[in-house]
């Protein structure tokens, strides 16, 4: 083994090190320190990766490949990220036994891939699926581990469903509340990464199904939105340049809240909002618009994609909107067509839940907003794809009927107990009294993720740097 290859190896293992202590219901907290706020204090794998950087550029490198079976099961599942590093070091640690013992890592490297494949076919046997509400409650708390807010994660989705609409903020009242609203995720996508938020609250909203083509259409609402210090949300379906350049400097100089989305959406979002959707169906054009057009939200999130409203203020035309669509599904042969039309009428009729996250610091509202968090994306998959046995038991289960015959079997059956003694050493259980459960989407996520960083890593031969 060369230099370059002990190096990636080494920030391998240190990675693991430093994330490890985490896992499981009696993990330990990290403290973060930020330079330009106060500390972040957390147990959550992936936060706590993404803030790892090693001293040597070379042992890093190695980290931030691990790191990368973290992130993805953490887009994927919402879960189980300190699992995929735990059992991605462990596999590249068994890999490179194997190939110095004479393998040639092109070929460990497939094994590998065809043992994970193995092993996620012999998952489903041990899924149960579940629909009550303790076995919900059971998720959420073992992955925020904390019983209250556990409770709190099952509330939510019992009333919302797996594909309803769970919102967190975070409060300075001290306390932490779930409220439900009517919420609505639609497409849109802020015009300019210079009118970019992540949320906004307590806003009004134009809606058009037309292009803002000039600032002077819409002067007399962003007048109206600085005098009221409104929020403004613009919903068009396009602006033209010098609006945009219109609404950034308003912005800038006038202290204007206001975010401008390209949507195709225009009359769902009016709907959703009560909003008058300004449209020449309507008879309306934008210089007709007034303040009694506008829409209102009690609060607005962005992501990269999409828009979501929160909002208990139906227009009176919700009813007949729903039923023009409920029609529209009727009178349809096109299978696309239905299924768009079918996720509509279900996303307007939808109900959101909203956790506002509050502690006594900001430190431990940040340290809970996360925790969280992972609890609302691990339960929805739960309620998705089923439940396994979790502390890591499945994982054992799935390495004994592995074959230690077959090299990336043996690799595998021999890597996966890995998560299961980590968890033990962080918190003593019998495996035969464990009563904690996970998503399965988790453990399909992990073992995914955790083969194919360890495979990039074990045919790494060497480094390019440019640094001096």
């Amino acid at each position: 083994m060369n230099k370059a290859q002990k190096a990636i190896y080494r920030g391998v293992n240190k990675l693991n090190d430093i994330v490890k202590i985490t896992i499981g219901p009696n993990g330990r907290n990290v403290i973060i320190d930020r330079h330009n706020g106060s500390p972040l204090i957390t147990n959550d794998g992936v936060t706590i990766a993404k803030e790892v950087t090693l001293p040597d550029r070379h042992e890093n490198l190695g980290a931030d490949v691990i790191k990368q079976a973290s992130l993805k099961t953490n887009t994927e599942a919402g879960d189980g990220t300190t699992s995929a590093i735990v059992l991605a070091t462990a596999i590249t640690n068994q890999a490179r036994r194997a190939i110095a013992w004479g393998h040639q890592p092109i070929k460990v490297k497939d094994a590998l891939f065809n043992a994970a494949r193995k092993a996620l076919d012999l998952l489903p046997q041990y899924v149960r699926q579940i629909h009550k509400y303790e076995d919900l409650r059971r998720v959420a708390t073992n992955s925020c581990a904390n019983e209250e807010d556990g409770s709190l994660v099952a509330k939510a989705l019992s009333r919302v469903g797996p594909d309803g609409l769970i919102s967190l903020e975070m409060n300075q009242l001290g306390t932490t509340q779930l409220t439900f609203t009517n919420g609505v995720k639609l497409s849109g996508k802020v015009a300019s990464p210079y009118l970019q938020t992540k949320n906004l609250h307590n806003a009004k909203i134009l809606v058009t199904d037309g292009t803002i083509k000039s600032i002077q259409e819409i002067l007399p609402l962003l007048e109206n939105a600085i005098q009221t210090q409104s929020p403004l949300l613009l919903v068009a379906d396009d602006f033209a340049n010098e609006v945009i350049t219109g609404l950034v400097l308003n912005r800038a100089k006038a202290g204007l809240q206001v975010v401008a989305v390209r949507s195709t959406a225009a009359a769902d979002c009016a709907v959703i909002s009560n909003a008058t959707l300004i449209s020449p169906q309507n008879d309306l054009t934008l210089p007709q618009a007034t303040p009694e057009h506008l829409g209102h939200a009690s609060q607005i999130i962005f992501d990269t994609e999409h828009m979501t409203i929160l909002s208990n203020e139906k227009s009176s035309t919700f009813a007949a909107h729903i039923e023009m669509l409920k029609n529209e599904l009727a009178a349809t042969t096109d299978d696309y067509h239905r299924t768009r039309l079918k996720e509509r009428i279900a996303n307007l009729t939808a109900t959101a839940g909203l956790i506002s996250v509050g502690c006594p610091t900001e430190a431990a509202t940040m340290e809970k907003r996360l925790r969280i968090e992972d609890a609302v994306a691990a339960t929805t998959n739960a309620m998705r794809d089923g439940v396994v046995i979790g502390g890591g038991i499945t994982y054992l289960k799935i390495a004994k009927d592995l074959n230690s015959k077959d090299i990336g079997e043996r690799i595998l059956k021999r890597a996966l107990p890995a998560i299961y003694r980590q968890i033990n050493r962080n918190y003593r259980f019998k495996s035969e009294d464990c009563d904690v459960i996970d998503a399965a989407t988790v453990v399909r996520s992990v073992i995914q993720n955790a083969t194919s960083a360890a495979a990039i890593l074990i045919t790494t031969g060497t480094i390019i740097s440019n640094a001096t």
